[in-house]
């Protein structure tokens, strides 16, 4: 019960549509030492995660339109936003998720709001937490980059009601989006600037706060350039 609640936590404007990604399953019992990855071959990235989180079949099975939509569990408009990717890890000490999304310009008016990324994350986080109750934004946006893509991350939490005999939890939550092309500059101003063409998005959620260290091992390719971390130490206080 407590996994289903900590996933449900990182559907953040997420509307799954039909996946043909599928992540590296070149070991059935992952070494959590060893990390593993997932290839979006739309966007030729490459996304590397500890081996101790384990990718859920429902992320990765290719789904007909009709059952895409009728699994939508947001309220957001339908098609705006995908996940691609979704793995968890459960051990006795505890369960820690992370999503991958993808915003396009197939809402306009979304791709356009989420590429003010800060506010647009703070939002976002938000809006998903008051379900579970009160949530409290443990460090404001921060912005970055990642190999020269404008990225910002938000941390989060919220207390969870306590299941019948148990101890109630916290869940922590961190939210990072980032460009999925580096803007251009026009050279005159005559000329239209680059525009974004998609924002990808990383929600991750932990039911301890000392295990926001697990962000660090998440690191990220695009195309074929050097990997870069998803969320440097530097960003986190």
């Amino acid at each position: 019960m407590v996994l289903r609640r900590a996933a449900s936590l990182l559907i953040f404007l997420v509307c799954v549509s039909a996946l043909s990604q599928a992540p590296d399953q070149s070991s059935a019992q992952p070494n959590p030492n060893l990390p593993r990855s997932f290839h979006d071959q739309d966007l030729n990235i490459t996304y590397f995660y500890p081996g101790r989180f384990v990718p859920d079949p429902a992320s990765v099975a290719e789904r007909t339109p009709a059952q895409a939509s009728s699994s939508s569990t947001t309220t957001a408009t339908p098609k705006c936003a995908r996940s691609t990717f979704f793995a968890n890890s459960v051990t006795s000490a505890d369960t820690a998720s992370f999503v991958l999304s993808t915003i396009d310009n197939t809402c306009p008016n979304v791709l356009r709001g989420a590429t003010t990324l800060g506010p647009f994350i703070r939002e976002q986080i938000i809006r998903q937490l008051k379900q579970y109750g009160e949530p409290t934004v443990t460090q404001e946006a921060t912005r970055y980059t990642i190999d020269g893509h404008p990225a910002a991350i938000v941390l989060a939490s919220v207390p969870m009601p306590a299941a019948a005999g148990k101890i109630p939890q916290t869940t922590y939550a961190a939210k990072a989006c980032f460009l999925g092309n580096i803007p251009v500059k026009a050279k005159k101003k005559s000329d239209p600037a680059d525009p974004t063409r998609h924002v990808l998005c990383f929600d991750y959620t932990t039911l301890h706060s000392d295990l926001y260290h697990l962000l660090f091992a998440f690191s990220l390719q695009f195309d074929n350039d050097t990997p870069q971390p998803m969320v440097p130490g530097s960003v986190i206080r």
